[in-house]
């Protein structure tokens, strides 16, 4: 796992409030516990030190960077709007509250 990698994306308050995960070197982030939302772009690396952002599919390239921050930055450009706290659930649960109103969320 790349450390720095996971302490900037820490260091950045809208990622730290999501559900993150390592898989083969890839840094994965969820805005629901239970499931994958497969709503976030996500980290990969690429030869060489630099890395890949893509997502939410992997067919679907956010950009390349040199650098974690760099990298942390794309991520954060990538974020559905009103991307919030990851939820204690399922893909199934974030799915209902988005469709419903804010002031009707209790």
């Amino acid at each position: 796992m790349d450390f720095e990698l996971v302490r900037a994306a820490h260091a950045e308050p809208l990622l730290r409030q999501l559900h993150p995960s390592s898989s083969h070197h890839n840094l994965h982030f969820s805005r629901c516990t239970g499931d994958w939302s497969w709503d976030v772009p996500f980290v990969m690396h690429l030869p060489g030190g630099r890395y890949l952002v893509v997502g939410p599919s992997r067919s679907q390239i956010v950009g390349e960077a040199d650098t974690v921050e760099e990298a942390i930055a794309l991520v954060v450009g990538g974020l559905p709007p009103g991307c919030g706290p990851a939820i204690v659930g399922r893909r199934e649960e974030l799915d209902r509250l988005d469709t419903v109103p804010p002031n009707q969320i209790f």
